[in-house]
């Protein structure tokens, strides 16, 4: 694939990762007039869009930004965290799609804001047709992996082509971005990536002298566990490195033991595990708060997904010095070409996902601290959250700028 940028278009304007956006999107940015923020929302929740949400809004808001938030789907126990930040968020549960839309043409009218960031692709087409006929506020629709992963869906690529009504397009890897315009090619010029953004100072490496080298080796996976994850397909791998004499190391997984309300609750990785004789060798842990304290006990950082937009996972364990064993999708193959900091695997065959993790094994300790230098510095250059967030804030001053000088400032009618 390439070196990937940390922020561009398809038509190759540049607009982060170390080439900032123009004078007059950028210039004297901070000193200007604060804007009125629009995030709409399907619901609050623990995924990796969501927890980028929670980081704009309190971005935002301590950059002096009047910040508000819809969500309309259902409650969630994170509403309270999302109003911590300081963002009004209201939660308006409804039912039927006319009812949403109805919704999000109120909140529109009345909320009279410069600039609305739709979140995921039913918000982000829902939140499109409530503004239809009008032209502001400016919308910001997202897809993080849709186009990648799901466009064979009728209703899914129906909702990408609606995108064409959007003043532009955010998606956080390179190879969605390309799907999304060879499915929708009127997006050519409006799509860009603006990779995720971490907490660098949370997210560090273990103190000086920290070590876990009198210890097994340590995989950590950072992942809720289900179907997508591919729970079996690493127990598939750890069988095979049993057979190979690999004994000295395990695989600490930390998430969710499956998806509340659905059918798969991990449960089944847990017996799968113990019907393949490797449950002393893997450990589910569930949620712990403190996730960074987990990367830090750990000597790389394993994700055998099937599909991802880009795993906060990677990015996070990167932050604290892992070297990484990942699979061949979104930009990881990328990341691991742009750092040299470790293997990628297809996540189809659990035998290349022993040969990845076993290289990673066979690795001598000089190289893999170097390969977890790599991965801070990469994270450091790609995912910063002040670089993040003016990734995004320029961009939000960019269309408001633009929508104030083609219309009026009503709101829409």
């Amino acid at each position: 694939m390439g070196k990937v940028t940390a922020l561009a278009t398809v038509d190759d304007r540049v607009l982060g990762g170390g080439t900032r956006a123009s004078a007059e999107d950028a210039g004297g940015m901070l000193a200007r007039r604060p804007m009125k923020i629009g995030y709409v929302l399907g619901a609050m929740g623990r995924g990796g869009a969501q927890l980028q949400v929670m980081h704009l809004t309190a971005g935002m808001v301590q950059r002096g930004h009047d910040v508000h938030a819809l969500a309309y789907v259902r409650e969630s126990g994170l509403d309270d965290e999302l109003r911590d930040t300081g963002a009004s968020f209201t939660v308006d549960v409804q039912r039927t799609r006319w009812a949403k839309l109805r919704l999000v043409r109120r909140w529109l009218r009345q909320g009279r804001f410069d600039v609305v960031h739709a979140v995921l692709n039913h918000a982000s087409s829902l939140t499109l047709f409530a503004r239809w006929p009008a032209r502001r506020p400016a919308i910001i629709a997202t897809d993080f992996s849709s186009a990648t992963f799901s466009a064979h869906q009728p209703e899914l690529r129906f909702s990408l082509s609606s995108y064409v009504l959007a003043d532009s397009v955010v998606t956080e890897t390179e190879v969605n971005l390309h799907n999304l315009v060879r499915l929708v090619p009127l997006l050519r010029g409006k799509t860009r990536v603006i990779r995720n953004g971490i907490d660098a100072q949370r997210f560090s490496p273990a103190a000086a002298g920290a070590s876990n080298r009198d210890l097994p080796f340590r995989f950590c996976v950072v992942a809720t566990v289900y179907e997508v994850k591919n729970p079996n397909g690493v127990i598939d791998a750890i069988a095979e490195l049993d057979r190979r004499g690999h004994t000295g190391f395990r695989v600490d997984w930390y998430g969710r033991l499956g998806i509340p309300g659905s059918d798969e609750n991990g449960q089944q990785a847990l017996a799968y595990a113990a019907a393949s004789r490797v449950a002393d060798r893997i450990v589910f842990h569930g949620d712990t708060p403190d996730i960074e304290g987990a990367y830090r006990r750990s000597d790389a950082l394993l994700l055998a997904s099937f599909r991802e937009g880009f795993p906060n996972a990677v990015s996070e364990g990167m932050a604290c010095g892992l070297p990484i064993v990942v699979s061949n999708v979104s930009d990881l193959p990328a990341v691991v070409a742009e750092a040299n900091n470790g293997y990628v695997f297809d996540p189809n065959d659990p035998i290349a996902i022993a040969d990845a993790m076993e290289r990673m094994l066979m690795t001598p300790t000089a190289q893999r601290d170097a390969m977890g230098r790599r991965s801070r510095e990469l994270a450091l250059r790609w995912f910063a959250l002040d670089r993040f967030l003016d990734d995004f804030e320029s961009l939000y001053r960019h269309l408001a700028d633009r929508s104030a000088r083609a219309g009026s400032n009503r709101a829409p009618t």
